[in-house]
């Protein structure tokens, strides 16, 4: 090989940028970058610049001009990252790259590495893996300028909404603590096939959370479904805030409520969405006491999960949240960490709250977003088969749970008639539902009640009967989702180990 023959490519950053780079597991043009030193991407708009041979210095002094920059650095990638022709070139030029590509980081001295591991961040997962000392690959001392020309043609990409689609993506999985939110996450990911046991609203889907490009591509949200309206709304308002420099929730619920008002809907739907909003505005402003969710015909999805980020908006502190504070279902519970996870976005999120596996199939998506390719996330695989639940995107396997919950009405009606009656007052009293308690008493009977306690002088007898309506009864069962169900099932579990004793 000729030593004009490149053996691997490089980018060119400094230690500062490098923070950027592995919080967001991505090397992306300038505009990804929230907080920015000067390096080369500033002389190339929409690209990312590949060095087909070691950097001049230049180029070194280029990326460390800016006080506070720190140490130049190189990350180093396959030739195959780029196309053949472009190696023939000075420097290859890419919309893109996954850092999960990277062969290596480079540091010119120790003194450097020893700077960069001295300071640990939340946001970044480790990656001593990558990390070298390779002075020669600094040392160059072939002639060269420190400017770049940029090729003409980059695709345009909003960064920093492909990272709030990703933070949206990451907080769905880390939002998951069963089956059942396995499976919600799942759809928001893509997944359209579920078992039977397995029912979401239509609208839960990828086409959801992907909401980059050209709003004019995108399907208009159901006008027939308001919750459908309402959480486009509030995904859309959420995206356009940066609770790090200003965090209004009354700002969030106007804008939310003028999209509603705008969407096309029929005059009831509108006051539907409207009066939630007005409950959730309540409660946020301290008019209204916050009481854990009940299940009512009402009460949407969108309003319950909005009033919980508006409430709690960090992504840890909304999942410490426990349930029965807040009576939130499985679905409730997923889709508001996806609405914390589109607020704050990716790159800044705690990785105790991140996979690496997940972080880096969301970066090959942004990678082919800014190639201009897009479509959809990947190969979604939700399983259930009786032993647990995982979900797996492309191949990849991210989150493995407890099997799906078995339909409590189905195991009611396993139940022999005889046994019937007193499984439903069991049940009933252990989850709190009420239950009829009607007392005969004899003609002529005194009764007399005090404090609570009821008398009754009689010289006959007096007979109490205890029962539980048996249609309201299946009506709950019916009705239960998330932790009320794994409670019920729990009390029917009970049961049937008091009847073995």
């Amino acid at each position: 090989m000729a030593a004009s023959d490149p053996s691997a490519l490089y980018f060119l950053t400094n230690r500062m940028n490098l923070n950027g780079v592995l919080s967001s597991r991505l090397v992306a043009p300038r505009e990804s970058h929230d907080k920015y030193y000067v390096d080369l991407l500033e002389q190339v708009p929409g690209w990312v610049p590949l060095l087909t041979q070691p950097p001049t210095q230049a180029l070194i002094e280029a990326v460390t001009v800016e006080r506070g920059a720190g140490a130049p650095v190189v990350i180093e990638f396959p030739l195959d990252v780029a196309k053949k022709a472009e190696l023939r070139q000075p420097v290859a030029y890419v919309p893109a790259l996954a850092l999960s590509q990277a062969v290596a980081i480079h540091f010119r001295e120790e003194r450097d590495l020893r700077e960069h591991r001295a300071r640990g961040y939340k946001n970044i997962h480790p990656h001593d893996e990558l990390l070298k000392v390779t002075p020669e690959l600094f040392a160059s001392d072939a002639p060269g300028e420190g400017a770049l020309t940029a090729p003409a043609g980059s695709c345009q990409v909003s960064w920093r909404r492909i990272d709030r689609i990703r933070g949206a993506i990451n907080a769905a999985l880390a939002s998951v603590q069963s089956g059942e939110q396995l499976a919600v996450a799942a759809a928001f990911l893509g997944e359209v096939k579920f078992p039977p046991a397995i029912v979401l609203p239509e609208w839960i889907g990828w086409r959801e959370l992907d909401d980059h490009g050209d709003v004019a591509e995108h399907v208009d949200p159901d006008l027939g479904v308001p919750d459908h309206v309402g959480f486009r709304a509030v995904y859309g308002v959420l995206g356009e805030q940066d609770a790090s420099n200003a965090w209004s929730p009354n700002a969030v619920l106007d804008g939310v409520a003028t999209r509603i008002q705008g969407a096309g809907l029929a005059a009831d739907a509108v006051d539907a969405l409207i009066q939630n909003l007005q409950r959730v505005r309540s409660i946020v402003n301290v008019e209204a006491d916050f009481e854990p969710f009940r299940t009512t015909a009402r009460a949407l999805v969108s309003a319950k999960s909005l009033l919980l980020v508006l409430l709690r908006s960090e992504l840890e502190e909304l999942l410490a949240w426990p349930e029965e504070q807040t009576g939130a279902d499985d679905l409730t519970r997923v889709t508001a960490a996806v609405l914390a996870g589109r607020l704050r976005g990716l790159a800044r999120e705690a990785t105790t709250l991140r996979s690496l596996a997940l972080d880096d199939l969301t970066a090959a998506w942004a990678v082919r977003v800014a190639r201009g390719e897009g479509g959809v996330l990947g190969e979604v695989q939700f399983s259930a088969p009786t032993h647990g639940t995982s979900l797996k995107l492309d191949g990849v396997e991210l989150s493995t749970q407890d099997a799906l919950l078995p339909d409590p009405v189905a195991k009611y009606h396993k139940v022999a008639d005889a046994k019937k009656e007193s499984l439903r007052i069991a049940v009933s009293r252990a989850v709190g539902w009420p239950v009829t308690h009607r007392i005969t008493v004899p003609t002529g009977a005194t009764k007399t009640e005090d404090a609570g306690v009821l008398t009754i002088l009689t010289p006959g007898e007096v007979q109490l009967t205890v029962s539980v309506d048996e249609e309201d009864f299946l009506s709950k069962l019916g009705a239960l989702a998330g932790g009320g169900k794994r409670k019920v099932l729990a009390a029917f579990d009970l049961q049937n180990t008091h009847r073995l004793d």
